[in-house]
């Protein structure tokens, strides 16, 4: 048995509970029970085909400029749209085609869709070795796989002041059209990818409730189906307002694969799920449709512009009892495609993405979208409140938070005894005075008590009902929340013959008024009982009331499940979302079948707040055509108003706001707007990715374009790393008719300096001018936002914008990791010039449910922490490889990496990787594998002093249980030529694994040292052992058995300067537990010199991690022990080399009286300053310690006397787990001693899912010197 992770241990899951989901909750609403055809599961085998996205160099139609020979230019003229049926977009097109099939044609596969208007690649079906192959191509930019991805799931119009005199709808010619104009969003086509369209409804008909009919759409290019499999779709459902409808579902294998997984849904773009018809009819929906069924009491509805054109583009498939609808990417990109290709002016994206990928699929082509004039309002995720979960982190994506708005409802109910009770409630009539009976004593025989509790539906439930309709018929009924969704448990009540249902909240949870089957009041928790303890009472009653309308509500507040920032990707220097529209309890059409049988329904979202703006944005396009997107998108940004959460200048407010809530009259004329377009977006994707072609980040530099991320012009300003001061640069562009003078003001920001240069602007009409914002720390707190907001103020306009920004004491933060997976940093190497730091992890695939780990390797740039390269290998087996070591020669040419990887053939392998350390090419690789084909791996390697070999040191099988030997082997370092091996077996019969190995200083001995199984002395004891370097002759062997006759795991070792002696430290079983245990070995002869063993304070589990010597020989350990009443504390100690007395020891305790590990110590150059990192536990969030927040904590002591002299936290972005697993200390005559600290860090998500773990590597230069 290899106990190679001892308790604490750094190793790959020290992140506690597994992340329960991908970057784009996939697991949490993804079809339950249902694998698509054609979609492999995570066991597939290697030979099984998958559907992949293919990226490929040559620009799509949008943004093709004609630099092919013989192929004109196709990107469209700014206010101009795509013409695919053009004589240079159909060549072009056919050309793209062509490329992909070549490419297709060198691997095999199968293609599914070609895309060449928005995104230019294609969708097809490969094995893995076909994707490799793919990847190899030199035209291909990325291969990604398919995934699939959920919805993010009135009197708006008047809440948004559209509808008053002189507002944005007068000024358009009102909602319906007339003498004044042709109405607002005439002319304008909403592109809606969702779940398809309820064509039927009054929202969608021509002509609508106002009697005037809609023309055609000039440069519209868009179609619909004639006929449809299942005959759910004719022609005749299209006209001129609804104007084109497609679906997409290759990805599921087409219609038959949807027929297959899902009998329920329509083969054609009609919904069933209802999501799809809610969105468009917010967006674009008639005005003056009289709502119908329980909402009636709600009267009329409108789309926000309500004589726009809606195109549906069905790409998400509905689950059968209509709780959610998914889509794959590959099916997503193809609809933004078609839309881009049939000319739409806006598209609605009220789909779920990603937090963190700006080369997600969906991103990128979103991006040729834009740049073709297209707006895109993406919903920004229903994750909230916790914070960096914000999805569509693109800045040419308008991302769009949920607010709550003015109308609303009052429920309530009255019970038999008097007790009067309050709720969320949509009766339109009244029920009762009738008896009122719980659930759970209304059960059929045989029916589950939890099922029974929460009042399932036969829908629900396999097909059973749970209510004895002989029991319930004529009554109220109580039933409980959980589980089932919230109106089929009215749905269950109302097949039993119930009249009524009082739903009691299990816990502290919102309440939420929906459309029900019958009159329903939703309840609190704390009301649950006393409604239960009437129902339960001998001739007990109840009156449920018709809900009453109320206009009066405060509003806006951002609703709590709204997703928040800060924004992970580029480095936190973006904010989002960029603005809050209406979210909660919106009033729209909706597909019968998913409403039980109603045409209108109140749902909540950001899935719902996207398809406000999306309206707006068509209104404001109207008004102004010229306008870009991002022009539109500043205008709405810069006139927006606070929300009532707190004040604007709070950064909480900020991320979850964004620049504020929408406000339409303000953004029809906001004087100045930040606009942005494709050369700008690139030159921020050259800084923030490594996915723009080297040549093209080269032009753009040449040009003049910023890279850095905070330079890009948006309408916002955010700084995620503030180390003392930063200079951010925008500009502003004057879109009104008349010259003006802004001056700029700011508020908020407290604890931090702001200049703006130049502070007076003069704009003629059409004029752009720039300007710089200098924000410089004075007494801000380290690592917590300050927010505030910059303005610039004219005689008539008022443009402001939000910003945010983020104090640290590290020099910088470098962040590189897979998108939607796990990112484990464990080992951190100094070029010994003080160039380049390089670190080493386990990268984790980003689909769900596969842990197929590979060896990540990446170089940065030690003074600006910019990545040079990164490099990736997965073994023969491709299905584990973890990197347990990292060393870089000493002539700094050469880095070398070890670990363990799995063989095909062979189970798991030691593997050593040779890179050039310029360039991270791959120079070589060797694997050793045991005699028995079974369980190998490296746990450390060393390099020899002249550099000329590597040595390599673990464990390898024998091929029966508990049958392990140590292993160590020497190679050439220039070509991994293998000099020889050794093993060691000792007296024991059980496991001998190697842990840990260091040359001498004069490169003639190796020193290993690991667990050993003795004869009657436990499970394990040190093994120690002296090697001739030239040969692998073993010159002697040393062992240590603790006091208790238990499990002794060494775990580090340190050689003096003169080579005389050596250090070796580990855990050792003692009377008390185990100890910190340290010993002083004499290196010729492995005599025991000295030994220490320090039990903490509480006698507890007490084990070192990391050993360093100073330049005076001083020895220091590292690690934690247990102290009374705080758990596990840093604990480090200085020995006098020589005696082994201590010199001094100190403790540290983190806030939270909990578990803090030290896992690695070094000593500055100079030896006076010895530094530890590792992971401190903070103030817990709640009674869980799954949900205390975890953080990097970096401590200097003064190498004399042990005194602290400076400490360091480095909190992540999510505020979640960050644990710090290595470091590094060097000095340079320019910055002094530089501290570089790496480990994992949660960069989105919350603190029980992480959603996204990423290498996080830190710099701190002389951080204890005062400014």
């Amino acid at each position: 048995m290899d106990l190679s992770t001892s308790p604490g241990s750094p190793g790959f899951t020290t992140f506690g509970r597994r992340r329960l989901v991908a970057a784009m909750a996939l697991t949490g609403l993804a079809l339950a029970g249902v694998t698509a055809p054609g979609q492999a599961t995570a066991a597939a085998g290697a030979a099984e085909q998958k559907t992949y996205i293919v990226q490929m160099t040559p620009d799509p139609v949008a943004t093709y400029e004609g630099d092919v020979a013989g192929l004109a230019g196709t990107k469209p003229d700014q206010g101009e749209k795509i013409d695919p049926g053009s004589s240079e977009v159909t060549r072009y097109a056919g050309h793209l085609r062509g490329r992909h099939d070549a490419a297709l044609k060198k691997v095999g596969g199968t293609k599914i869709y070609d895309y060449v208007y928005s995104y230019g690649g294609f969708a097809a079906r490969l094995t893995e070795e076909q994707a490799a192959g793919l990847r190899a191509l030199p035209d291909v930019v990325a291969v990604t796989e398919d995934r699939k991805v959920p919805v993010a799931t009135s009197s708006t119009p008047s809440f948004l002041g559209l509808d008053k005199r002189g507002g944005l709808w007068d000024e358009l010619g009102g909602p319906t059209g007339g003498r004044r104009g042709e109405g607002a969003g005439d002319g304008l086509v909403i592109g809606v990818i969702d779940s398809g369209i309820w064509a039927d409804s009054q929202s969608f008909a021509d002509p609508g409730p106002g009697g005037r009919p809609y023309g055609r759409v000039p440069g519209f290019h868009g179609t619909c189906p004639r006929s449809s499999p299942d005959e759910s779709w004719t022609g005749a459902l299209c006209n001129g307002k609804l104007v084109a409808a497609r679906h997409f579902n290759a990805g599921w294998g087409g219609d038959e694969g949807v027929r297959q997984a899902m009998p329920w849904e329509y083969l054609s773009p009609r919904d069933y799920n209802g999501h799809g018809t809610h969105t468009a009819s917010t967006a674009a929906g008639n005005h003056g449709v009289e709502v119908t069924g329980p909402a009636a009491v709600f009267g009329s509805i409108s789309g926000i512009a309500p004589r726009a054109r809606v195109a549906a583009y069905k790409a998400l498939w509905s689950t059968e009892d209509a709780s959610t609808a998914n889509g794959f990417y590959s099916d997503l990109v193809a609809a933004i495609d078609q839309a881009v290709a049939d000319g739409v002016d806006v598209i609605n994206y009220s789909v779920s993405g990603t937090s963190s990928d700006l080369l997600d699929p969906a991103e990128v082509a979103f991006l040729s979208a834009a740049e073709a004039g297209v707006f895109v309002a993406a919903s920004g995720g229903n994750s909230g409140p916790a914070p960096g979960t914000v999805a569509h982190p693109s800045p040419w994506v308008t991302t769009v938070a949920a607010g709550t708005h003015d109308r609303g409802t009052r429920g309530s109910a009255t019970l038999g005894d008097g007790t009067a009770l309050s709720g969320a409630s949509l009766a339109a009539v009244s029920a009762g005075p009738a008896p009122l009976i719980d659930s759970t004593a209304a059960g059929l025989p045989g029916a589950d008590a939890t099922r029974l509790a929460q009042c399932h539906a036969a829908r629900d439930n396999g097909g059973q009902a749970v209510l004895d309709p002989a029991r319930v018929k004529g009554k109220i009924v109580v039933c409980d929340r959980g589980e089932t969704p919230r109106a089929n448990k009215s749905v269950a009540v109302a097949e039993a013959g119930g009249v009524g249902m009082i739903l009691a909240n299990t816990d502290d949870n919102s309440l939420n008024a929906d459309l029900h089957a019958v009159p329903t009041l939703h309840v609190a928790q704390k009301d649950r009982q006393a409604v239960k303890d009437h129902a339960a009472a001998d001739g007990a009653t109840a009156t449920i009331q018709q809900a009453k309308i109320v206009d009066d509500a405060p509003a806006p507040y951002t609703a709590a499940f709204s997703s928040r920032g800060p924004l992970t990707a580029a480095g936190g220097d973006l904010l989002k979302p960029d603005l809050t529209a209406p979210g909660q309890d919106i009033l729209a059409a909706y597909a019968p079948p998913g409403a039980n049988g109603s045409a209108f329904n109140v749902a909540s979202g950001t899935s719902m707040a996207a398809p406000h703006v999306a309206g707006l944005a068509a209104l404001l396009k109207d008004l102004h055509p010229r306008w870009s997107p991002m022009a539109v998108k500043s205008a709405l940004m810069t006139s927006g108003s606070d929300v009532l959460d707190g004040p604007g200048h709070d950064p909480l407010v900020i991320f979850g706001q964004g620049a504020g809530h929408v406000v339409p009259d303000g953004a029809a004329d906001p004087g100045l707007v930040y606009d942005s377009g494709i050369k700008d977006w690139l030159a921020f994707l050259c800084g923030s990715t490594s996915g723009v072609e080297e040549r093209t980040c080269e032009r753009l530099a040449g040009k003049g374009h910023s890279f850095e991320a905070g330079d890009l012009n948006v309408p916002s300003i955010a700084v995620g790393r503030l180390p003392g001061t930063r200079t951010v640069t925008r500009e502003v562009t004057n879109v009104d008719r008349r010259t003006a003078t802004y001056t700029a003001s700011t508020t908020g920001l407290e604890g931090v300096d702001v200049t703006v240069e130049p502070r007076r602007l003069t704009l003629r009409p059409g004029q752009t001018k720039s300007f710089t914002v200098t924000l410089t720390r004075t007494t801000a707190p380290m690592n917590a936002y300050v927010g505030g907001q910059l303005t610039w103020q004219d005689r008539r306009h008022t443009v402001r914008v939000p910003v945010v920004v983020r104090p640290v004491p590290e020099a910088w933060a470098a962040v590189h990791g897979v998108a939607g997976g796990e990112d484990t940093a464990g080992h951190l190497a100094l070029d010994p010039g003080g160039e380049r730091v390089y670190v080493s992890g386990a990268s984790y695939g980003s689909q769900p449910g596969v842990r197929s780990a590979r060896i990540s390797t990446v170089a940065h740039d030690a003074a600006t922490g910019a990545e040079l390269w990164s490099v990736s290998y997965a073994g023969p087996a491709g299905t584990f490889d973890e990197p347990a070591g990292i060393q870089v020669s000493p002539d700094g040419a050469r880095l070398f990496v070890t670990g363990i990887s799995a063989g095909e053939d062979t189970g798991n392998d030691a593997v050593t990787i040779a890179y050039d350390t310029a360039t991270g090419e791959e120079l070589w690789v060797a694997r050793h594998n045991g005699a028995a084909n079974a369980s190998d791996r490296a746990n450390a390697l060393t390099v020899g002093p002249d550099g000329t070999h590597v040595y390599v040191t673990g464990m390898t099988s024998l091929g029966a249980p508990g049958k392990d030997d140590s292993f160590t082997v020497a190679y050439d370092a220039g070509s991994g030529e293998q000099k020889w091996a050794a093993h060691h077996n000792g007296p024991g019969d059980g496991t001998d694994s190697a842990r840990v190995i260091k040359a001498t200083p004069d490169g003639s001995r190796l020193l290993v040292s690991g667990q050993s199984r003795g004869t009657g002395t436990g499970l394990s004891d040190w093994g120690t052992v002296a090697y001739d370097a030239a040969t692998g002759e073993q010159l002697w062997t040393a062992r240590h058995n603790g006091p208790a006759n238990g499990i002794d795991i060494p775990g580090g070792m340190a050689v003096a300067a003169d080579g005389a002696s050596f250090f070796v430290i580990g855990s050792s079983a003692g009377e008390t537990k185990t100890d910190m245990t340290t010993i002083a070995y004499d290196t010729a002869t492995g005599k025991e010199l000295w030994a220490d063993r320090h039990d903490g304070p509480a006698h507890g589990s007490d084990t070192p991690h990391d050993i360093a010597t100073g330049p005076d020989g001083t020895v220091y350990v590292t690690g934690n022990t247990e102290g009374e009443g705080t758990r596990g504390d840093f604990t480090t100690i200085a020995y006098d080399p020589a005696t082994g007395e201590r010199t001094w020891v100190r403790r540290h305790n983190g806030k939270a009286n909990h578990q803090d590990f030290a896992w690695d110590v070094a000593v500055t150059p100079d030896g006076g300053k010895v530094v530890v990192t590792g992971q401190g536990m903070n103030d817990p969030s709640g009674a869980d310690e799954y949900l205390m927040k975890i953080d990097y904590v970096t401590i200097a002591y003064d190498a004399a006397t042990g005194e602290p002299v400076w400490t360091g936290e480095y909190d992540g972005p999510a505020g979640a787990s960050d644990i710090a697993h290595a470091l590094a200390v060097d000095a340079t005559g320019d910055t002094g001693v530089r501290i570089f600290v790496t480990g994992s860090s949660t960069t989105s998500g919350d603190l029980l899912s992480g959603t996204e773990v990423d290498f996080t590597t830190v710099a701190y230069f002389e951080p204890w010197r005062k400014p």
